[in-house]
């Protein structure tokens, strides 16, 4: 027999939260610039590569996010069934924390920090309340 539910009022309202988020996202969108980039490897690695620099005429100039003007970065997944958005400030944080590495799969050279996709996975479902509840 279905009667009231009191757990309903609490769900509903954190169900608002990503509702909202996606809602503002969306809207946001039609002003906003997005970096979008695929990466072919981090299903393999685990990590996603973040161009800093390149090295062009024998010198390291800044590219990629050092240059980005982007509001959100997107990283597509290859096989086109989804895709990862993060505000790019965080990212940019996340980058800080995470090792340099030279990168580049074409004849050009490049510096850039590999981020563990669960850093950015943890950074985008993070809350601010610990969850206490569990699956029974």
């Amino acid at each position: 027999m279905a009667g009231y539910e009191p757990r309903f009022d609490i769900d509903f309202q954190r169900g608002l939260v990503g509702e909202n988020l996606v809602g503002t996202f969306l809207q946001g969108l039609a002003g906003s610039r997005i970096e979008v980039k695929t990466d072919y490897q981090a299903w393999r690695t685990g990590n996603l590569y973040v161009e800093t620099h390149q090295h062009l005429r024998g010198q390291w100039v800044k590219s990629g996010i050092n240059l980005s003007q982007s509001e959100y970065y997107c990283f597509a997944g290859p096989t086109g069934c989804g895709f990862i958005t993060i505000e790019t400030r965080e990212l940019i944080r996340l980058a800080i924390e995470s090792p340099r590495i030279e990168g580049g799969q074409t004849d050009i050279r490049t510096h850039g920090r590999l981020i563990k996709i669960d850093k950015i996975i943890a950074t985008v479902l993070r809350t601010s309340e610990n969850p206490t509840n569990s699956l029974h």
